[in-house]
């Protein structure tokens, strides 16, 4: 029997029906080719995405490293672990010393602040204990106005200083932060393992990228020689408030330095607080502004002289509980040859030896700092 449905006309009509197919394809086989091309176009898009992210996050990265500025600090120092014979125990070698300065060039945009011919000295000086477990910390203010031996430190145009009786801050003037290292090393026996210091304006300008940091007032303070103007009570100071508010010596205690350097500590932990409180560890675009400004603010040892090794620090410090962090005076007395000048008194190599050996600051040593603050605060 013959098949009508098949030889040349039935192929024929087949081809056409075929033809007619795909020109007239229904919504779902269009929809189908438009979902493909969305994901693909999609898939490509993130991809952008993703190298447009990494690549901005490895430019922030790169510009955060390009601000920090180094110094050496232990060409100078040299003292390999060891000062004046007096080793560091095996359970203190993971312990931390670093040296805090404030530094009062008057270079560039801190020439507002003083005489630009006036050279460059520390204005404040602090010296952070971090204990080898981390769970406690003890910030050591060092007054400037401290008369001691300064040993001798290669100075900018490459001569080497002689060593001399001086006030402590002349250190700073003479060789910069290794001098200052040298010295300090030298009158305590410790080792410092890091600096890092900040001028005027870094600091103003890391106080403004922090959003401002809170101060307490028993009383209102109108100084017209730092320009500080503020009412008793609590108030959110921007960095020029805060700048005048840790340099004040008049209207504010004694008008001492040694008056000052309680403030000084007061004004460092509402600082931490704030960092803490204010959610600028959580927001990325906060966090970097105050990253920026501390970056550009710092210079460092070479130790810490890079991002991850500044956030490899902040982690250790990160670590000891608000509580554990004691904050006192090196001990010291006056300075019979000059009375508007102090020394070392014997309790504050007490200190410096619990810090050596990484024990708790001796109860006497407290209370005479305490005995001290209190002499000078009112």
């Amino acid at each position: 029997m013959d098949d009508q449905t098949s030889g040349p006309a039935a192929r024929e009509s087949g081809a056409r029906d075929s033809r007619r197919s795909r020109r007239h394809a229904g919504p779902a086989d269009s929809g189908f080719m438009t979902r493909r091309r969305v994901v693909a176009i999609s898939a490509a898009s993130l991809s952008v995405l993703a190298i447009a992210g990494a690549a901005g996050l490895w430019a922030a990265y790169n510009r955060l490293n390009h601000n920090i500025k180094t110094v050496d600090i232990h060409t100078e120092s040299g003292t390999g672990g060891a000062v004046g014979g007096n080793t560091v125990p095996a359970a203190a070698r993971d312990a931390m010393n670093v040296l805090l300065i404030g530094s009062d060039s008057r270079d560039g945009a801190n020439g507002q602040y003083g005489d630009r011919n006036s050279g460059a000295r520390s204005d404040t000086t602090m010296l952070l204990h971090v204990a080898a477990d981390r769970k406690s910390a003890t910030v050591a203010s060092i007054p400037r106005d401290t008369m001691v031996q300064l040993p001798g430190c290669a100075q900018p145009d490459g001569t080497e200083s002689k060593p001399q009786s001086a006030m402590f801050n002349a250190a700073y003037s003479i060789g910069g932060a290794a001098c200052t290292v040298k010295t300090v090393e030298s009158i305590s026996g410790l080792t410092i393992d890091h600096v890092l210091v900040v001028d005027f304006t870094g600091f103003k300008d890391l106080v403004d990228a922090m959003g401002g940091v809170p101060v307490t007032l028993d009383k209102p303070v109108n100084d017209p020689d730092s320009h500080l103007n503020l009412p008793a009570g609590t108030t959110v100071v921007n960095g020029e408030q805060a700048l005048a508010f840790v340099r004040a010596r008049h209207n504010l205690g004694d008008g001492s330095d040694i008056g000052r350097m309680s403030r000084q500590q007061q004004f460092l932990n509402a600082a931490l607080d704030t960092l803490s409180s204010n959610g600028t560890l959580d927001d990325p675009k906060k966090l970097y502004k105050v990253l920026d400004a501390a970056t550009k603010a710092l210079t460092t040892d070479p130790g810490l002289g890079s991002l991850n090794k500044l956030a490899d620090f902040a982690t250790d410090l990160k670590q000891v509980p608000r509580q554990n962090i004691t904050y006192l005076t090196v001990p010291w007395q006056w300075y019979q040859p000059d009375p508007n000048r102090v020394q070392l008194a014997s309790k504050a190599q007490e200190l410096f030896d619990a810090m050596r050996t990484d024990t708790a600051v001796p109860a006497d040593v407290l209370a005479l700092s305490a005995k001290q603050g209190e002499q000078t605060a009112s």
